[in-house]
């Protein structure tokens, strides 16, 4: 793509170490993950490699009925909890309208969130606080921070698993630590104590399979 030409040094930044585990190993961009507030070391980290850009990937949930599992966005403005607004980058309009042309995106405002909200009811909480929200995630905003200090632009691209048409159940809520990864012990015990928990579990796994494949896909489209 044209980004490369533009740029020398790409870095790719995750949420999750699962979500970094999408990009082929021909791809040589450099790529870190961090969950939360610790992106932002996960940004230093970039920073220190001297990257040129840096794209921020991973998952999201919707806050809008026009935004379905699977569909991608392109982050336009980023807020905090504390309704603070970051812009995205300027990006030069042929690299932009390149990337246009090869994968196919919706332009949104996200908000950055402490707490994972996977219910709708704690989504539209959201919207009615952040009207001009469309998706939520747990870093782009501590990614974008960082690199500011240093004038380092970033493109952020999300991949909408959890939409307003389903609920992550909240026994998998509390079942994932603060790296974002699942305690197993504890997620089976919730398990065992209700099997029937298995039927929403198969459709979450049916999202996430659906979301998985859309972002591998994106990922190494770079």
């Amino acid at each position: 793509m044209e980004h490369k030409k533009e740029f020398k040094k790409i870095g790719f930044i995750f949420g999750l170490k699962k979500e970094m585990k999408l990009v082929s190993s021909s791809n040589n961009n450099i790529c870190v993950y961090g969950y939360g507030k610790s992106s932002k070391e996960a940004t230093k980290k970039l920073i220190k490699l001297g990257v040129d850009i840096v794209v921020n990937f991973g998952f999201a949930g919707s806050v809008s009925k026009s935004l379905k599992n699977g569909d991608i966005v392109f982050v336009n403005k980023i807020y905090n909890e504390r309704n603070k607004k970051l812009t995205h980058s300027k990006i030069n309009h042929d690299f932009f309208k390149n990337l246009e042309k090869k994968i196919k995106f919706v332009k949104c405002d996200l908000l950055t969130v402490q707490k994972i909200a996977g219910n709708k009811s704690a989504k539209l909480k959201l919207v009615k606080k952040f009207k001009s929200i469309s998706v939520i995630d747990m870093e782009a905003y501590y990614i974008k921070e960082e690199l500011l200090k240093e004038n380092i632009p970033m493109l952020s691209f999300k991949v909408i698993f959890d939409d307003l048409s389903f609920d992550i159940p909240s026994y998998i809520i509390d079942s994932i630590n603060d790296k974002g990864e699942l305690k197993i012990v504890n997620f089976f015990t919730k398990l065992i104590l209700k099997p029937k928990r298995i039927f929403d579990l198969i459709n979450v796994n049916f999202k996430f399979s659906q979301s998985k494949k859309v972002l591998e896909i994106l990922v190494n489209s770079f």
